[in-house]
């Protein structure tokens, strides 16, 4: 009869399963982050919340030293004892008092699907180390709305394990859409306080259709402008490292390591970091949102990464082009053309390839032709152009991956560039 009652649970659980991913098909996720208001928290839950985390980083650490004589996926996430190293460099039994049981399931979870994803990456012959102890957790997954956590009246959420209710900051960005599911969300611990990333599901017959203002733009970026739209728009935004934060790092190398003061400063060096690093993704959120409000987007597959590494590292480094490249890479209203494909040099009239052009001419002049314009704006336009000429004798996949080759790009416009001067 317990076998039988068993059976019959687990049919419905994979009915139900089924049944969530076909209407998940007609559905487009949407995550909103939410802050939990620490001014209203009682010192009960604020110790709640922290022992969570801290709790939940015992656990990670005790299953990477359980996977080194054992598998993995045998990890005991029922038991409530864990192996900790002290401060002494002594390993110690200890009990967890404060993660729930989901919550638990979430770590090993997220520990496989890391190791799942270095395996890929071996496969890919990149070289992969193996996972490293944490000193903190900073994510939690809350997998079950309605059980791990759920949404209350009056800008409230009741999250497993924490007593009471707590008030947050930001329901009003979907809570009164209709038609919505709630899914799961993750609990984070940032240097700038306690926040819940929702996970929503839209029926694509419930959201509006967006307008576009254009047709079509392209998209070169660089170091002097950051970004520059074929339409002649730019963008140039640069986010520094702060006064404050250059005085937290100059008392840092001043404070005895082990010491509390040092502690302090650590975090808050970890604050003003967090708040540099929204501003930089309010901008590049901005950004993003304004180039994507045109119907079709044409850029290039900049190897920004080599760029941070040459003479430019800190304008890089202060800029948001790796943000936004990565926002928009992989969008499916995005074309990407090779990083090999010389959208400088290449002239839009008369397809001649100019040589001799450096990286202090701001203005392209083609010698044949006697066309002229802005340098970037040129190289904008060039996304367009070349983009199509290249469509015409290849199915451009719009994804960041190709299945041509940079050579048999440059090939091509050699003989564009030839044909059109016979």
């Amino acid at each position: 009869m317990v076998e039988q009652d068993r059976l019959y649970k687990n049919k419905k659980i994979k009915q139900s399963k089924q049944a969530t991913l076909e209407k998940r098909s007609s559905q487009t996720c949407f995550v909103y982050r939410i802050k939990i208001d620490q001014s209203h928290l009682s010192n009960k839950q604020k110790e709640q919340l922290k022992m969570i985390f801290v709790e939940a980083k015992w656990m990670y650490n005790d299953i990477l030293n359980y996977s080194k004589t054992n598998n993995i996926s045998t990890y005991d996430t029922k038991s409530n004892q864990v192996n900790v190293l002290n401060k002494d460099k002594q390993i110690e039994q200890r009990e967890m008092k404060y993660i729930g049981s989901q919550m638990k399931q979430s770590v090993l979870a997220d520990i496989l699907a890391n190791l799942k994803g270095l395996k890929k990456l071996k496969e890919h012959n990149h070289k992969v180390g193996w996972l490293k102890f944490k000193s903190d957790y900073q994510s939690l997954t809350l997998k079950q709305y309605g059980t791990t956590y759920k949404i209350l009246k009056g800008n409230k959420v009741k999250i497993q394990n924490i007593s009471g209710k707590l008030k947050v900051n930001g329901l009003d960005q979907f809570i009164n859409i209709p038609n919505i599911d709630i899914a799961n969300a993750k609990l984070l611990n940032t240097p700038t306080g306690y926040y819940i990333a929702v996970t929503i599901f839209r029926f694509n017959n419930d959201i509006p259709s967006k307008k576009f203002i254009g047709k079509e733009i392209g998209i070169d970026m660089g170091i002097k402008t950051s970004i520059t739209l074929s339409n002649g728009e730019k963008f140039s935004s640069t986010i520094k490292e702060t006064e404050r934060l250059k005085r937290l790092q100059h008392k840092l190398s001043r404070c005895v390591k082990g010491s509390n003061n040092r502690r302090k400063t650590i975090h808050l060096i970890q604050k003003e970091y967090q708040k540099i690093t929204n501003r930089k993704n309010d901008v590049a959120n901005k950004i993003v949102s304004h180039i994507l409000s045109f119907e079709n987007i044409y850029m290039q597959d900049e190897q920004i990464s080599n760029w941070h590494k040459g003479l430019f590292g800190k304008q890089i480094q202060h800029s948001i082009l790796g943000r936004v490249k990565a926002k928009l890479i992989n969008h499916p209203r995005v074309h990407v053309i090779d990083r090999m494909a010389p959208t400088t040099k290449f002239c839009p009239k008369c397809h001649n390839i100019k040589r001799d052009i450096t990286l202090n001419d701001r203005m392209y002049i083609c010698n044949e032709c006697g066309y002229q314009e802005d340098r970037d704006v040129h190289s904008a336009n060039n996304m367009i152009v070349m983009i199509k000429l290249i469509d015409n004798q290849i199915n451009l996949v719009p994804m960041g991956h190709r299945d041509f080759k940079p050579v048999e790009i440059k090939n091509l416009l050699i003989v564009e560039a030839g044909s059109s001067q016979l």
